[in-house]
């Protein structure tokens, strides 16, 4: 009787190679994240992506719209550039343009750049300029640590609302800039902040933050003063920022 011959070793599945190519694509997605995730140089990142859609062969298809922007309009490429162009300024929001004629034959301009709130909304009572304890405190723990010993612009802005703003005589105009200067001797006297930087307005009552009081809203908070933070320096705007009299 014939021997019946051996039954051939069980190959690997075909299921197992599948999983085995997925598995490593999958990994070197996962490598290209994590070699993308911090994008220092918009141009070269640029060059990766053409060489790639270069050699994938993407020239875009039904629902697909072809992206022509270049990553040179990044924030990071434009203020390279920005800064390339503006030299060592420290501010780079100057401009300097011909002015008339005169003892000095050049005007510089100098943009705030953005504005940064300052702590919260100091509030105060109707028809009063005067600081509560709670508007003192926030004062000195919150605001003055944040502005004291730094040389950018500083505008504080007082805010006036409603009929019993009106009680004591005063416009809103006028009751306003009283709100905004009783905050400004406050954090000079109190809290050593350098009285050059900071500048006193009034918006009078042109910028409420609550127009008609509803269920949870108060229009109290119409009554406040408001802490700006500018991207100008005093040595920008002043010949003499140290006030030596060397430009009198």
């Amino acid at each position: 009787m014939a021997k019946r011959k051996p039954r051939p070793k069980a190959e690997v599945p075909e299921w197992v190679v599948t999983y085995g190519d997925l598995m490593s694509l999958l990994l070197t997605f996962f490598i290209l994240l994590a070699a993308f995730s911090e994008l220092k140089q918009p141009r070269e990142y640029q060059k990766v992506l053409d060489a790639i859609k270069e050699a994938l062969g993407v020239q875009g298809g039904m629902g697909v719209s072809q992206v022509r922007d270049s990553t040179n309009n990044s924030m990071v490429n434009f203020f390279r550039e920005k800064a390339k162009r503006d030299g060592d300024l420290r501010n780079t929001q100057e401009d300097i343009d011909p002015s008339v004629v005169g003892r000095q034959d050049k005007s510089a301009i100098i943009q705030e750049g953005a504005l940064h709130a300052i702590g919260g909304s100091i509030i105060f009572e109707p028809g009063s300029a005067d600081l509560s304890r709670t508007g003192r405190e926030m004062l000195r723990n919150e605001v003055a640590p944040k502005i004291r010993g730094l040389r950018y612009i500083t505008r504080v802005v007082g805010h006036a609302w409603g009929m019993e703003d009106r009680r004591q005589g005063y416009s809103h105009d006028e009751l306003a800039f009283r709100r905004a200067n009783a905050v400004t001797d406050f954090l000079v006297r109190e809290c050593g902040v350098d009285a050059a930087i900071l500048r006193t307005e009034s918006a009078g009552d042109h910028e409420p933050m609550v127009l008609a009081a509803g269920p949870g809203q108060d229009d109290g908070v119409n009554r406040r003063v408001q802490i700006y933070q500018s991207g100008r320096t005093i040595e920008q705007v002043h010949p003499d920022p140290n006030f030596t009299g060397s430009g009198n």
